[in-house]
């Protein structure tokens, strides 16, 4: 089974002060050197030294494109591995959209970006057919793979699956450097009215049970992800989900009848810094997140996806932030986290975040957001299949590392 280890990275401003046009977690500023390298240090244990690694650089603004893929280019190119990364980045973005108009394919070229989540692990998505990989393994450069047998793991469950159906997905867990699997929940008043952590922990828990180690999941961690070539063909990452993407993703296969499973045994150790951002910030970027999806759950149309997909299926986590009770739930912990902020003399946080009730009335509507994620669909299925030709794919790998 032939691999593509796809790890994104992302950049900010130097000392992480500036202004950021896109909203990643934790970028790592410029002036620092990251956790890229460990990450790298750690793929040199496994087992199948074959396997392709790509690293897919992105900036936080676009004033910090170059420096970016220059800063990036520097780290591989000082830290020498014996399976040497592909760096792709904003002038590999720009030979890959040239290829596909010098083709007579201008109109895939919107399909390619490295803006946000969803719009990089879609090029990691191309980049697997590019290389002519059976399955893509999806990672995150804050993480550290610790077992040897990672990718024998992976090849054993897709074994196991593929008896039984055709498409499908894997999903395996994070755990911390101490081993454990559950996050630490945050504490206030405004948690009581937006359980997140405690709704997510558990269902890692319930999938973290005994029994079968293999288990139909609701959920996935981008950072731990497997899909094979006909699933990346199939389906692509939805661009209008800000965070939160990989869970995205697995409802969507789920409208297309495409079940995920979570291997328990299947780990990363997740070590990731410190997240800059204000907790308001944060919040926004959930409330987005989850409001959206569920616009998108309630515009799903039979039979333009044979499945209809409902929140009860998605529960704990994420169907507890797709009821009908998300936007009241939305307004309680807002009011109580501006109130909290109000306590402490922070009045601006406060304003930051009420505001964030905005998005309740801004997002697009269901049925819009639903057609164009179809409409997507549909592009992405036929740039897939054109890219998978193998003259196709030679002279595109070509174009872009020769």
């Amino acid at each position: 089974m032939r691999f593509c280890l796809a790890v994104p990275t992302y950049w900010t401003h130097l000392g992480g002060q500036g202004e950021e046009e896109v909203i990643y977690d934790h970028p790592t500023p410029l002036d620092a050197d990251g956790t890229l390298c460990r990450f790298l240090d750690s793929t040199q244990k496994l087992t199948d030294a074959n396997s392709p690694v790509v690293v897919v650089a992105a900036a936080a603004a676009q004033s910090l494109q170059a420096a970016v893929e220059q800063r990036v280019r520097n780290l591989l190119i000082n830290h020498p591995q014996s399976r040497p990364p592909l760096l792709f980045s904003y002038s590999h973005l720009e030979k890959l959209q040239l290829y596909c108009r010098q083709q007579g394919h201008a109109d895939f070229s919107g399909l390619l970006s490295l803006s946000g989540y969803a719009a990089v692990r879609n090029l990691t998505l191309v980049l697997a057919n590019l290389l002519g990989a059976d399955v893509m393994v999806s990672l995150d450069d804050d993480e550290i793979i610790a077992d040897p047998q990672f990718l024998a793991r992976i090849t054993d469950d897709f074994s196991t699956l593929a008896k039984d159906y055709e498409m499908f997905g894997l999903a395996g867990l994070y755990e911390t450097p101490q081993g454990e699997i559950l996050a630490a929940e945050p504490t206030g008043d405004w948690v009581i009215f937006w359980p997140k952590i405690r709704w997510m922990n558990e269902a890692l828990a319930e999938l973290a049970a005994t029994g079968s180690h293999l288990k139909l999941t609701p959920l996935a961690l981008g950072g731990n992800m497997a899909v094979g070539a006909s699933l990346y063909r199939f389906l692509p990452f939805d661009p209008a989900v800000t965070r939160g993407e990989d869970i995205d993703y697995v409802i969507n296969a789920r409208m297309f009848q495409v079940p995920f499973f979570l291997d328990r045994d299947l780990r990363v150790v997740h070590d990731p810094p410190a997240k800059p951002h204000p907790l308001w910030l944060r919040l926004r970027q959930d409330l987005h997140r989850f409001w959206y999806t569920r616009q998108k759950l309630l515009a799903q149309d039979f039979p333009m996806v044979p499945s209809l997909v409902t929140p009860g299926e998605l529960m704990p986590y994420p169907g507890n932030f797709l009821t009908d009770d998300l936007e009241i739930r939305a307004y309680r912990a807002h009011t109580a986290l501006a109130l909290e902020y109000l306590a402490l003399g922070q009045a601006a946080e406060a304003n930051q975040t009420l505001l964030n009730l905005s998005v309740l009335h801004v997002t697009t509507p269901g049925k819009s957001a639903f057609r164009a994620y179809l409409d997507m669909v549909m592009h992405w299925r036929r740039l897939q299949a054109w890219l998978a030709q193998p003259e196709v794919r030679e002279d595109a790998v070509r174009a872009l590392w020769s």
